[in-house]
């Protein structure tokens, strides 16, 4: 059995929750369910040693196939570099297998800080956001992205349910299983889920970047002024003809600026019209019928009841500025991060010495075809080399 922390965790327990059995150190007792997704199970636990809550995720499978084992020494690698006491991303406390070597390696364990909430649940409340409270958790995601984005690490799956939250909005962003390192290579696979997708994504572009999660923090925005996700859609054709209409069909002026001659061919797959060549596309695109750009204003501006001053929804003009930049079709007239962090809506919060960067990812299995036995051993070795964070006693704003 081999784990990160340099302590006695020589004994074990075996525990059932939900429907999945964990193997943990007895260090960590009390657990419960708190949620599962596609690549892994989450319990929270209370940690012995520190005192502290705390969440332990199982990954599912992960040595499966070399692509398995190669998404979870990426998720390692990126939760590693990025740890951090103070940068709005979930902090990692340890790595565990309860096997005893590397030859039986099949079982993988991370531990978090533990996040008290996800946005998701607390958007489906139904209780409207303040502006402040909006600005609060929008700020934080930005600060978020501007240390992994200055570390060159593309998220790549932000959503509501990926951000903890505390009842001070502090944030923590979740979730690095899609996660993955910029580079200039063709990216490729699944990204993100779809309600959050930039267009990008969807019109098959050769290439994307950072820019794509900043796609994804205005459909965020959007949502917690109007508490249901605004690109809400069943395949890929709908969610096109929701992000049209809402901010328009895209020139052909922007279309040859961001879109190559193979990228024109998919563009035009939204509306089930096939085109065999770049001609048939560009005049097929000139007689869509054009949709205007929504009034933001009216839509995500604030509103009010009968008898009060202040609003009940919505965000000032420099909230609409911003979220009218985020969702921009063109992902080169998207802000950066930081850029967004400088934002006049974030004037009574920004400060760029509060702001911290991150170090750039060198990694030279970024893009590495190995067996699952070598990814393996890679991801063994990280776990005996783990050094738990040395600010795990600490008690932090944003260790929620």
């Amino acid at each position: 059995m081999t784990t990160g922390a340099n302590t006695d965790q020589t004994q074990w327990h075996t525990v059932t929750c939900s429907i999945h059995t964990y193997t943990l150190p007895i260090r960590y007792q009390n657990p419960a369910h708190i949620a599962q997704g596609a690549f892994g199970s989450v319990i929270r636990a209370t940690d012995t040693e520190t005192g502290k809550q705390v969440a332990i995720k199982k990954m599912f499978s992960p040595f499966q196939t070399p692509e398995h084992a190669k998404r979870t020494y990426r998720e390692l690698k990126l939760l590693m570099h990025l740890n951090h006491p103070d940068a709005q991303i979930v902090q990692i406390y340890n790595v565990f297998s309860p096997e005893q070597d590397v030859n039986q390696f099949q079982t993988l364990y991370f531990v978090f800080n533990y996040c008290h909430y996800d946005l998701g649940k607390v958007i489906r409340r139904g209780i409207a956001f303040t502006e402040d409270h909006i600005k609060q958790i929008i700020y934080s995601l930005f600060r978020g992205l501007k240390f992994m984005h200055s570390a060159g690490v593309i998220h790549r799956d932000l959503k509501p349910a990926n951000i903890g939250i505390d009842e001070n909005s502090n944030v923590s962003i979740l979730d690095f299983g899609l996660a993955r390192v910029s580079s200039d290579d063709l990216q490729t696979g699944y990204v993100s889920t779809r309600w959050w997708r930039a267009p990008e994504v969807f019109v098959r572009w050769e290439r994307y970047n950072d820019k794509l999660d900043i796609w994804s923090v205005g459909c965020i925005m959007a949502e917690l002024i109007l508490l249901s996700p605004i690109f809400r859609s069943d395949d890929h054709i709908e969610q096109l003809n929701r992000i049209f209409d809402l901010i328009g069909t895209p020139d052909l002026a922007t279309l040859n600026e961001t879109c190559t001659p193979v990228e024109f061919l998919y563009i035009t797959q939204y509306n089930h019209n096939y085109t065999e060549n770049i001609l048939e596309a560009i005049n097929y695109i000139s007689t869509l019928q054009p949709r205007a750009h929504v009034d933001f204003n009216q839509l995500f501006g604030f509103r009010y009841q009968s008898g009060q001053a202040a609003p009940v929804s919505g965000v000032s003009p420099h909230g609409i500025a911003l979220l009218d930049r985020l969702l921009t079709f063109n992902p080169r007239l998207r802000p950066s991060a930081e850029e967004a962090l400088a934002h006049p809506f974030f004037s009574d919060l920004h400060d760029p010495e509060e702001e911290p960067s991150g170090e750039p990812v060198i990694d030279e299995h970024q893009d590495a075809n190995q067996t699952t036995a070598q990814w393996k051993s890679l991801i063994w070795s990280m776990i005996e080399n783990f050094q738990p964070p040395s600010w795990i006693n600490e008690d932090l704003d944003n260790n929620i």
